[in-house]
């Protein structure tokens, strides 16, 4: 089924969805707060359609849901992880299609996981949707919980920019050892991505490697101090540590006495 859809706002996320929709044969229009020549406004183009996309910051899809001139049975939808369905309550009916994709550059939808929130009269039609853009619907509880929410989008967060947090630190170290500061990035990365690479072929716990994966407490040691003498807290080392040991251990990949090792060693700092 095809429907025609408005894009309220035109921003990074509306310039990968809007190509989407339309290679998949749907028709779209756009609506800009402070329209070009021939173009709509916001509540021209929510006129204008069936499925409305507030694809506006966060904090403002309520406000912007809430004045828009919305008739029976349309459908408003939000790309945000973190906003729930209520600031849609203005609208006939809201679900929500959140892309689980960085959208830097012209990256595109396609090979995404999109969580769908919606009820039981419009998932469907969003799962279809989702296939339709090359991607892969997930389905999330409907209504969710705030808790949910939370911890459904620090996930997401956590494996997007969390991973920063882990080069900046890396990088830290390296121009403590001694070596150029602006190598760390180019030099590192490779590793980043062939331990993303075999989680995805083997699974996380197949994919730890480093001294906690051997066992090597005498290594570990060592990196700890490393840390202290760069003037590092090693908080993360060690928390990062702490998990790494967890799928050492799932993996099968330790005895216990290398446990009990690596455990003591972890707590003593």
């Amino acid at each position: 089924m095809t429907r025609r859809h408005a894009c309220i706002g035109h921003g990074r996320l509306a310039r990968a969805l809007v190509p989407a929709l339309r290679a998949a044969g749907h028709d779209v229009v756009i609506g800009r707060r402070s329209p070009g020549a021939g173009e709509l406004t916001a509540a021209e183009a929510a006129r204008a359609a069936d499925w409305v996309w507030l694809t506006v910051p966060d904090d403002a899809i309520a406000a912007v849901a809430a004045g828009l001139p919305w008739r029976p049975g349309q459908v408003a939808l939000h790309c945000s992880g973190a906003t729930p369905l209520s600031a849609l309550a203005s609208a006939p009916a809201g679900a929500g299609f959140h892309p689980l994709k960085l959208l830097a550059g012209d990256a595109g939808l396609g090979g995404a996981h999109v969580g769908i929130e919606a009820d039981a009269a419009h998932r469907p039609e969003l799962d279809a949707l989702a296939r339709q853009l090359g991607m892969v619907p997930l389905a999330l509880p409907s209504p969710m919980t705030a808790q949910a929410r939370a911890a459904y989008h620090a996930a997401a967060n956590l494996a997007a920019s969390g991973v920063l947090a882990v080069l900046a630190e890396a990088g830290a170290l390296w121009s403590a050892a001694g070596l150029v500061g602006d190598q760390a990035l180019a030099a590192l990365m490779p590793l980043t991505r062939g331990t993303l690479d075999t989680a995805a072929a083997r699974g996380l716990a197949g994919a730890v490697s480093g001294p906690i994966a051997r066992g090597d407490t005498g290594v570990l040691a060592r990196h700890i101090a490393a840390l202290a003498a760069a003037g590092l807290e090693a908080d993360l080392l060690l928390a990062l540590g702490r998990r790494q040991l967890a799928l050492a251990e799932a993996a099968g990949r330790l005895d216990v006495a290398q446990v009990t090792a690596l455990r003591a060693l972890l707590a003593a700092h």
